[in-house]
């Protein structure tokens, strides 16, 4: 009896601790604003130069170092197609989405100056003046992906070594790369399957040349050229997201290889998009999910927290209620649910809608 009543007392005394350590973390935190900075708002290494003459001036080029800073940061977060909508911010703008700058580098000759700085831009201030103009804002991270590109030309298909695209692919440089393209070895009866696919492209299971690699994320491009146009379809997958997409060029000679190139770097900016698609965000209304979470103990529930308070589209959360098994969460966020599964995914977390209510579980 008496060893039954010490154990009920050292029960007793667990939850009630746990209860009290609970009530006062939430009440110091009980609703967290995200603020914390992502690297995708510091823009490194702008360099500038001038002539030191009679019209020199260091807070002009500095200025049009800030310029410059501002086009990269916009090139690296919105698609192409939304790069104009930005054309015309004045300076005055730009210094007002501007957080802070470091001088990197500050050289002066008898001809030249030079200077480069690094910016850190206020992601709430971007994300604020994007909401405003209704323009979707792209989060990417890096990611890994196998480019398969199949030329056919005149009905020919070309041996990687003859394939201008396989050939020049990685050393074509674009602003802000996003994609670390993994590049195939040549498989004849790989090769082989797509020629007898040809006709019914959209049925080739590209799984079965791509696994191999044991990366998940593909771009499978098949190009035919029949003078003068070079037709391109194209099969891609992101994160299980699987897309296609059909392109035209006109194309005089195929063996124009500033032509090539121009459609080489044009394609390569086209998958980049596709990327950037995958991750939009449109800042103009945040949506509202509610979580709840079963936790072991108090070390879970701050990680939790901690977890949100990483993640670039959460806004703000609350914890609204709690229990000694369970948490409950109010969460407000940019984007899309597909977009916030991914997001904790990656940091360890699922989510799954259990009928009545959104539950959120610690990867095992």
């Amino acid at each position: 009896m008496k060893n039954y009543l010490l154990n009920y007392f050292k029960f007793f005394l667990k939850r009630y601790v746990f209860i009290l350590l609970t009530i006062t973390i939430s009440l110091i935190a009980s609703t967290i604003t995200k603020s914390a900075e992502e690297n995708i708002f510091i823009v490194s290494d702008v360099e500038v130069n001038g002539v030191m003459d009679t019209n020199f001036s260091r807070d002009r080029l500095i200025n049009k170092a800030f310029s410059n800073s501002f086009k990269t940061l916009m090139s690296r977060i919105l698609l192409s197609k939304d790069l104009k909508k930005v054309n015309n911010f004045k300076l005055k703008q730009i210094k007002n989405l501007i957080d802070s700058f470091n001088i990197l580098e500050e050289s002066y000759s008898k001809v030249e100056y030079r200077v480069k700085i690094k910016v850190k831009y206020s992601d709430i201030k971007v994300k604020k003046f994007l909401g405003d103009k209704n323009i979707a804002f792209s989060q990417p991270e890096y990611v890994s992906a196998v480019f398969y590109p199949v030329l056919f030309i005149n009905d020919e298909v070309q041996s990687f070594n003859k394939n201008f695209f396989y050939k020049n692919w990685l050393n074509t440089r674009i602003n802000n790369e996003l994609i670390n393209f993994i590049m195939p070895l040549e498989d004849l009866d790989d090769l082989s399957r797509i020629i007898k696919m040809k006709t019914s492209v959209e049925k080739l299971d590209i799984k079965n040349f791509v696994k191999k690699y044991d990366i998940e994320n593909y771009i499978f491009v098949l190009m035919d050229y029949q003078n003068p146009k070079l037709n391109l379809y194209l099969k891609a997958n992101f994160n299980n997201n699987k897309i296609t997409k059909n392109i035209s060029y006109n194309v005089k000679n195929i063996n124009d290889e500033n032509n090539l190139s121009f459609i080489l770097k044009d394609l390569k900016l086209k998958i980049t998009d596709i990327w950037r698609a995958e991750n939009l965000v449109n800042f103009s209304m945040p949506l509202l999910i509610k979580l709840k979470f079963k936790h072991n103990n108090l070390k879970n529930l701050d990680k939790l927290k901690n977890t949100f308070s990483s993640i670039g589209i959460i806004d703000n959360y609350t914890l609204e209620e709690f229990d000694i098994n369970d948490s409950f969460f109010k969460i407000y966020y940019y984007g899309n649910p597909k977009k916030l599964k991914s997001e904790l995914y990656t940091r360890g977390y699922t989510i799954n809608n259990n009928q009545s209510f959104w539950q959120i579980y610690l990867n095992e």
